[in-house]
């Protein structure tokens, strides 16, 4: 009996008994046609609530299985008529409709649109599902649906943004339908857990809908000009409703995906026009509008459209939307690296230093996870050129091959001070310190000490990780309020099993043993790192190493501002003491504050009036904890009078990298050393 006959029968009989159903269910070796074979009997076991719960829970592993293995099936025109009776009866979910029609592989036959018109929501839903029933109808050869789509459309009112962009949808193609219909059609998000296309990626390649997308957001900027001129009457949250803006906000996506220069000197003056009203009112035009280009923006940033973010959180009067659009700031800044084509454009666009500062520290943060590539000779002319790039492009180290900095004209040097030979030809990335070996590190580090130079983000003293360090992570007991404020600022999101973030082409799963929501209060254990490439699981070992050092060093930061205790309940002793071992490693961000440190004490270690002891620095008989900057002396505070921020200590004058809790360490060894 083949495979396919044998899950056949299997899902047609009901088992004798729950815990008696044969051997574990497995769909390798089952092919795309005999998928689509079986679907309508595992959509029947799935949907029927009289199945029984063994033979339900075989379907369902059937299902899981191809849905993991990314194995579809492949429908003629009897097996989705039989898919369609084999559910209940009246109307379901678009969702698992659009599935369904998706998977049709020849042309439609007769009597499909006759058994889908019983299976689809409501008439007066239909308008506000017009994107999901026009792929439908498309792939389906269902005409009839067609025409009374096009019936309800022509309804609306004269110039209707909804009613102009369904025109535009009926001439693109029906993979890019489809993309638009199961994306949910407007997700700040470029791809959910399920990969699906970008819709805004499929429809930058239809001429018809980029020319609705032009004239839709010229048109609206227009109208902004003109309500902000006095030429039209101003009244709050009026200038576009929900629809409208939902459309514009996929307009603005596709616009940015082909990088349009029309959208790069349009998207600064909508967005300021949008969420600021003409008048001193707390309100504004459209908060739907404004939302919406703040999802756009974060979803596929431009250094004019996080330009443009900047300048309208510095014009917004109404405080309920400026929250809402600073939320898409740092996600758009840190997105911007992974355009690296568009992202140097930032030089050009005329900001404060102060502001370009930020800007670039987010961009060459991202680079340590998409490194930026750009030749030699066109490096030296963008970075160069730029009074504050150039102060990154000569603080930093930069690999061609061989690894280097600029010395003092321009040349490129070795960590030994040495000249080194780059072509104008040659590709230039950012230096990871994860991609040399300990001597490189080392000489790199002994060169940033030596000469006392300040680097404009920290990369020398970065910490680092290899494939086994995700485990640093695992078995502590955690603070949930501190975790989720920290995780949501630094881009995570709440997933049901935990923390997920986006790394380049990475997926990365923190796991924790309850289920956070914003508010809740309690602890909760770390877990295991699940990382998933292109939809597919994959060990740490298979991935960059510059990926998987920077997904640690971001969960290991979760982990040190959160943690309250080692998870000892189902651990020995060897394994505590293995755990505390690892955390006094030369690994992690505890390691490297403490590596450093020393660096930076050592006239005064080898002098005797400063010693390291674990995570405390002790002076004068006080101790410094390395974690927080608090001082104790016998148990109790130590209340000193510290210097500002930026001020030199007599004892501690110089630090390598900018960390606000590294300098309140040393402010505290340098006062108690001082005498304070």
């Amino acid at each position: 009996m083949s495979h396919y006959a044998e899950l056949r029968d299997r899902l047609g009989t009901q088992p004798d008994h729950p815990r008696f159903v044969g051997a574990p269910i497995t769909v390798d070796g089952l092919t795309p046609d005999e998928l689509g074979a079986l679907w309508p009997l595992l959509q029947r076991v799935h949907w029927n609530p009289d199945a029984g719960d063994a033979l339900r829970q075989q379907a369902d592993e059937v299902l899981r299985q191809a849905a993991q293995r990314g194995l579809v099936p492949r429908l003629d025109s009897a097996g989705l008529l039989a898919t369609l009776q084999a559910v209940r009866a009246g109307p379901v979910p678009l969702s698992w409709l659009l599935r369904q029609v998706r998977y049709l592989a020849p042309l439609p036959g007769a009597g499909i649109e006759a058994a889908l018109l019983p299976r689809l929501p409501p008439e007066e839903r239909w308008f506000a599902d017009r994107h999901a029933l026009l792929a439908i109808a498309r792939a389906a050869g269902a005409g009839g649906l067609l025409a009374r789509l096009d019936a309800l459309v022509a309804q609306r009112p004269p110039n209707d943004l909804a009613a102009r962009e369904f025109a535009a949808l009926r001439e693109v193609s029906p993979e890019s339908l489809f993309a638009l219909a199961v994306s949910g059609h407007y997700s700040a998000l470029v791809a959910d857990e399920d990969e699906e296309t970008d819709p805004a990626a499929m429809l930058a390649g239809e001429p018809g809908y980029l020319d609705f997308a032009g004239a839709a957001l010229t048109g609206a900027a227009e109208q902004l000009a003109r309500l902000h001129a006095g030429e039209l009457p101003y009244v709050a949250d009026a200038a576009f409703d929900r629809d409208d803006a939902l459309v514009l906000g996929m307009a603005a996506r596709v616009a940015a995906t082909r990088d349009e220069a029309w959208y790069a000197d349009l998207i600064g003056p909508l967005l300021a026009h949008a969420c600021v009203a003409p008048t001193a009112a707390r309100t504004a035009p459209s908060q739907a509008l404004t939302v919406a280009l703040g999802h756009a923006i974060e979803a596929v940033p431009t250094p004019e459209g996080v330009v443009a973010l900047r300048q309208a959180l510095a014009l917004v009067r109404h405080v309920g939307l400026q929250k809402k659009l600073a939320r898409h700031q740092k996600p758009a800044e840190r997105g911007l690296a992974a355009r690296p084509a568009v992202a140097l454009r930032l030089l050009d666009a005329g900001l404060a230093p102060k502001a370009l500062r930020a800007l670039l520290i987010q961009f060459f943060e991202s680079c340590f996870i998409e490194p930026l590539a750009l030749l030699y000779g066109e490096w030296r002319a963008r970075l160069l050129a730029n009074k504050t790039a150039a102060d990154f492009a000569r603080g930093l180290v930069w690999r061609s091959g061989a690894a280097w900095m600029l010395g003092p004209a321009d040349g490129p040097l070795d960590a030994q001070g040495e000249a080194v030979t780059v072509a104008d030809d040659e590709p230039v990335t950012l230096w990871h310190p994860v991609e040399a070996d300990e001597a490189e590190r080392e000489a790199w580090r002994a060169r940033i000490l030596a000469q006392q130079l300040r680097q404009p983000l920290r990369q020398v003293f970065r910490e680092w990780y290899r494939p086994a360090d995700g485990e640093l992570c695992t078995g502590y007991e955690l603070d949930a309020m501190p975790l989720i404020g920290l995780a949501r600022r630094e881009g995570w999101k709440l997933d049901y099993d935990g923390l997920l973030r986006q790394f380049g082409a990475l997926r990365v799963l923190f796991v924790v043993s309850d289920r956070l929501y914003p508010g809740y209060d309690g602890v909760v254990a770390s877990g295991a790192l699940l990382l998933r490439h292109a939809g597919m699981a994959v060990p740490p070992a298979e991935v960059p190493p510059r990926l998987l050092s920077e997904a640690c060093r971001a969960v290991d930061l979760l982990v040190s501002v959160s943690a309250v205790a080692l998870d000892t309940e189902d651990s020995d002793c060897y394994e505590r003491s293995r755990r505390l071992l690892l955390l006094a490693d030369q690994t992690g961000r505890d390691a490297m504050r403490r590596r450093v440190l020393a660096a930076l004490l050592a006239p005064q270690i080898a002098a005797g009036s400063v010693r390291l002891d674990g995570f405390h620095v002790e002076v004068a008989g006080a101790r410094v904890s390395m974690r927080t900057g608090r001082v104790l002396r016998d148990g109790a505070p130590v209340e000193l009078a510290l210097t500002q921020p930026g001020r030199p200590l007599s004892a501690v004058p110089w630090l390598p990298y900018d960390e606000a809790l590294l300098e309140r360490v040393l402010q505290g060894v340098g006062a108690l050393l001082d005498g304070a």
